[in-house]
């Protein structure tokens, strides 16, 4: 389901106006960490005599292998030393690679935002907000109120909207931003108490009409949705 609201993310933030400002300190400060953590993360742990240690030991663990007697509980032994061996010879470096090539171009990009030192943002001031219980998997639901009879839908895709969110006037990260940290929002007031949607009402909702879709906006009043979603 998150899959999902992933993808109806990244369509619905072309409906969105969002406008260019510089990094702020904090900001800059969280990229530059996540770089140092990604520049470890980048340092195998495995060392080139690791596999030829390994090799060998499977090369002589099949050996013998082959000279024992089938029923015999060494010949199981060995047999699975052999076989567990060759596979992370075989297998891991492939994994490696995969990973390495996955943390370089997070680099890159992280590297290029740091350099640019520049995010888009679209500003959100709201009037009040709801949040709707997660039920399963498919994380709590914002339900913000922009004006007289418009909402704004998000949900906590990351679960790390709970430290500062929700507040009333926040800031939305352009898409390119959200899949780096994984932040969506960055909040510009102090956090409020929200109205609380129950998390079964919530399912019961979505039976009904459906998945709200992430930071889409639908033209209704918010006492009227919350009556909805309560009924």
């Amino acid at each position: 389901m998150k899959t999902v609201l992933l993808f109806l993310m990244i369509s619905m933030l072309t409906y969105m106006e969002f406008k260019t400002r510089d990094l702020y300190p904090n900001e800059l400060r969280v990229l530059k960490r996540m770089k140092t953590q990604a520049e470890k993360k980048g340092k195998s742990k495995y060392k080139f005599y690791h596999f030829v240690l390994l090799g060998v030991l499977g090369t002589i663990s099949a050996y013998i292998a082959t000279h024992i007697h089938k029923d015999s509980f060494w010949l199981f032994l060995f047999g699975t030393i052999a076989v567990f061996s060759f596979g992370f010879v075989i297998f891991v470096p492939f994994e490696l690679y995969k990973a390495q090539k996955l943390n370089e171009d997070f680099l890159q990009n992280l590297n290029a935002l740091i350099e640019k030192q520049t995010v888009d943002t679209c500003r959100i001031n709201a009037t009040r907000i709801a949040i709707a219980k997660e039920y399963d998997d498919e994380s709590d639901l914002y339900i913000v109120e922009i004006d007289k009879d418009n909402v704004l839908y998000l949900h906590d895709l990351e679960y790390n909207l709970k430290r500062n969110f929700p507040c009333l006037q926040f800031e939305i990260y352009e898409n390119d931003f959200f899949k780096l940290t994984g932040k969506v929002i960055y909040p510009l007031s102090d956090k409020i108490t929200p109205i609380t949607i129950d998390r079964i009402k919530k399912m019961n909702y979505m039976k009904q009409f459906g998945i709200p879709e992430h930071l889409g906006t639908e033209k209704i009043s918010f006492d009227e949705l919350i009556t909805k979603f309560e009924a």
